[in-house]
């Protein structure tokens, strides 16, 4: 919403002032003093030591400022202290507030000993490391510098595997080239940590089930005055208890481990022991993947009275494979795949040894693999209400669903879904920078969608033909939408089928080869001749009746790892096309168009047009909880043959509370094209955006944000009716739309409510040398569910 915001400097001065007066230290004894400041110091130039991770050691920090400026909690403590005891002070006290951090030297002298402890494991042996104290008697108020001396520092000479067993030994130097230890690099205890599990992860890859990095230890060998070191790298062999003597312990060397048997019970009842339980029926599928000619992969499929999933569905959400080594990343992948197949609540996969392998495999001893799986209800029903945003048009709106998992017994999940809205919606009749305010619902909408989902490809090829790793999913879903603006009524018939696989982990692809939507637009009688008056054919086409038979296909690629805190790219590229089956047969039937060269079918002008966009972003997480997020969006729509302008539902828009920010959704551009005021929605064929946001914690779940939006769209060609609306490569660096702002974001987990206030900074709509506008102070407003990218 937007709104001129003034801000009084006097005052802001005034309150913060009044907020670090009330931080005082009069109710502190004699020897007691605030600590203000902690900062870790080396004596000379830092050699390249993490500082973070001493920062980390310091086990007394000042209190928190809010926003950098002011000691917030500190302040709300010392608040709930004054007057007499009342349940508004204990509140303050215990829940907002924050204990004074008093000095306490014998923490302080701990913090040193831990920097010195943790110099030492990184090769920086010997260091010492003390604090001082700056102390101001007046304010009672100290602050604490430590003194870093790293010694120098000791180097790896030279790595050495020394290791018994020589199968052992084979695999663990196949990888060698791979190893974080590296001849010349300083000494690092916690390197050598991630060695062992770089190790133990590439043995567990490589069928040695069962081995842990505790059995990987290192050895070194150092010379005092050279500062170096002889690193040995070892393994332990097993240790188990002797069943003949009490208190002794007999050692076993590490065997590879191949799978023998895969057990599937989709049945399976924590309650029931069901691989001891009598009358049960087993079924044994055979799976030659990829290729018929290939070696067959059995799995044993173990139910109870009547099998309800056909065991060809199962194996393929399985890649545990007989006969193959054991590969804890095959467990981990089936994991994922079976939480995938929505019909099951549960999954357990354990692993139990079995009888030894014939000679010939002497290295290798056999696991039975057991997958247990417990069905999640057959039928489920929900009611769901929820908060809308439609580009910053907030709404409320409520769903009722009905679900139906495995209905022909293939894992499919079958669901039909009623939908109903309510959105108090703003438009772009605007006079004098005034907008329009919304105090009710003025749009209104429902629908009903029947969709089913199939867990492999749809078509008249085996489902193990393909890779297992594709992960298949074809989904079939109609429905019908109607949707009631103030300025027209608008019906969708649509019908989608389409594909969805994964190349690999961080490579999707979606296909649909049929996206058929059937709009019919009923404007209203003052829309109408808003319509007339602008007297735009191609204007006029966007709300009339048209069918759109769309062919998608989009990419993916995204390799955030949600486990870890480490920057990620995120990039989906679509590309669309529709009508040109119809054209083909119109021209090759030699159909006559009507009058105005138009063809349609069943009586609705079909829409032909191409269309691509990309979306990428950079996600720059310097922890956890802060990040600065980059995205470059731009997309290009080209109508053609049977039609003169993009459907309205395909064309670009911007503004609102994902995108520009200080612009309605729906209000900005084309190009630099001025409103003389009407309702029409501002559409383009080309669109530019690029936005940068910096998130960060303020509070608990309470986060805040600062951010950049640049963009504009244009249209394709001349248009009398849209003066300067055109891409130009001269001029549209001239057109380009520029904002700032800064949000709150309340993050419940579950979801995300957020508001962000944008200051306009440069408007392509006023004339040439005059829209650079910050100085007018024009502010947006946008309320917004979860984050706008």
């Amino acid at each position: 919403m937007k709104t001129r915001l003034s801000f009084s400097l006097i005052a802001l001065t005034v309150l913060t002032l009044t907020l670090a007066s009330c931080s005082n230290t009069k109710h502190f004894s004699e020897n007691q003093y605030l600590l203000t400041q902690s900062r870790v110091q080396f004596t000379d130039k830092n050699p390249g030591i993490d500082v973070s991770e001493l920062n980390g050691l310091v086990e007394q920090n000042p209190n928190k400022r809010f926003l950098g400026v002011f000691r917030a909690k500190l302040w709300a403590y010392n608040r709930s202290l004054q007057g007499r005891e009342s349940k508004f002070n204990n509140w303050l006290e215990n829940t907002v507030g924050e204990r004074p951090v008093i000095l306490d030297t014998s923490m302080a002298r701990s913090s040193c000993r831990e920097m010195e402890t943790y110099l030492g494991n990184v090769g920086y042996f010997n260091s010492d490391v003390n604090y001082a104290a700056q102390y101001n008697e007046k304010s009672k108020e100290v602050q604490i510098f430590y003194h870093v001396n790293p010694s120098v520092p000791y180097h790896i000479k030279s790595v050495r595997y020394e290791i018994d067993e020589p199968e052992l030994n084979r695999w663990i130097m196949r990888d060698t080239s791979r190893s974080l230890i590296k001849k010349g690099s300083i000494y690092n205890v916690y390197t050598l940590d991630k060695e062992r599990e770089r190790i133990t992860n590439f043995l567990n890859i490589n069928g040695y089930y069962g081995f842990v990095k505790d059995y990987v230890f290192f050895e070194v060998d150092s010379a005092y005055g050279s500062r170096e070191m002889e690193l040995f790298v070892k393994v332990k062999n097993i240790s188990i208890p002797d069943p003949d003597s009490a208190g002794k312990f007999i050692e076993k060397k590490h065997y590879r481990y191949k799978i023998d048997k895969v057990v599937i019970y989709p049945d399976y009842e924590p309650s029931r022991q069901m691989f001891q339980e009598q009358g049960l029926d087993t079924l044994r599928a055979e799976i030659h993947q990829i290729n018929k000619d290939q070696p067959a992969n059995f799995y044993y499929v173990v139910y109870r009275d009547k099998l309800r999933i056909n065991p060809k569905i199962l194996s393929q959400m399985v890649l545990i494979e007989d006969d193959e080594p054991y590969n804890i990343k095959d467990v981990q992948q089936t994991y994922k795949r079976l939480k995938y197949l929505s019909i099951f609540r549960y999954a357990n996969i354990s692993f139990h040894e079995t009888a030894p392998m014939a000679a010939s495999d002497s290295n290798f001893k056999s696991l039975e693999c057991r997958i247990n799986l417990q069905r999640a209800p057959l039928h489920q029903y929900s009611i769901e209400a929820e908060g809308t945003n439609s580009g910053g048009d907030l709404g409320m709106g409520g769903n009722i669903t009905y679900r139906n998992r495995n209905i022909f017994r293939n894992g499919e999940t079958f669901q039909l879904k009623f939908r109903g809205a309510m959105e108090a919606q703003r438009t772009s009749n605007t006079e004098n920078e005034n907008q329009q305010e919304f105090l009710f619902f003025n749009t209104f909408e429902w629908g009903v969608e029947a969709m089913i989902s199939f867990p492999r490809f749809l078509i008249p090829v085996k489902l193990e033909r393909f890779p297992k790793y594709f992960r298949p999913t074809t989904s079939i879903s109609t429905g019908i939408n109607f949707r009631k603006r103030s300025t027209y009524d608008r019906y969708i018939l649509n019908f989608t089928f389409g594909y969805k696989w994964q190349e690999s982990e961080y490579k999707t692809h979606i296909l649909q080869p049929f996206n058929i939507s059937s709009v019919k637009v009923y404007p209203t009688p003052e829309f109408t001749k808003e319509l007339e008056a602008i007297n735009d054919p191609r204007l006029k086409d966007q709300y009339t009746d048209h069918l759109i038979t769309a062919l998608q296909y989009s990419f993916i690629f995204n390799n955030q790892d949600i486990k870890k805190v480490k920057d990620f790219i995120y990039f989906r590229g679509n590309v669309e096309t529709s009508g040109n089956m119809f054209y083909l047969f119109n021209n090759l039937l030699n159909t006559d168009p009507d009058s105005a060269g138009v063809y349609y079918i069943a009586g609705i002008r079909y829409a032909q047009y191409a269309k691509m966009d990309f979306d990428f972003r950079y996600y720059l997480m310097a922890s956890r909880t802060n990040q600065v997020v980059f995205r470059a969006i731009a997309g290009l729509g080209i109508p053609f043959g049977n039609s003169d302008a993009l459907p309205f539902e395909k064309g670009f828009y911007l503004g609102g509370a994902n995108s520009m920010r200080a612009w309605i959704y729906r209000g900005l551009g084309p190009g630099g094209f001025v409103d003389p005021g009407t309702n029409i929605d501002k559409m383009g064929e080309i669109l530019l955006e690029s936005n940068i946001e910096y998130r960060f914690p303020i509070y608990s779940f309470f986060k805040g944000a600062l951010f950049y939006d640049a963009g504009n769209v244009w249209l394709l060609n001349r248009d009398d009716n849209f003066t300067n609306a055109e891409f130009k490569f001269d001029t549209f660096y001239k057109q380009i739309a520029m904002d700032a702002g800064f949000g709150f974001r309340f993050d419940f987990k579950f979801f995300i409510f957020r508001v962000d206030f944008a200051l306009r900074l440069r408007d392509p709509s006023k004339p040439e040398g005059s829209r650079w506008v910050a100085d007018k102070g024009i502010w947006f407003w946008n309320f917004g569910i979860g984050y706008p990218f």
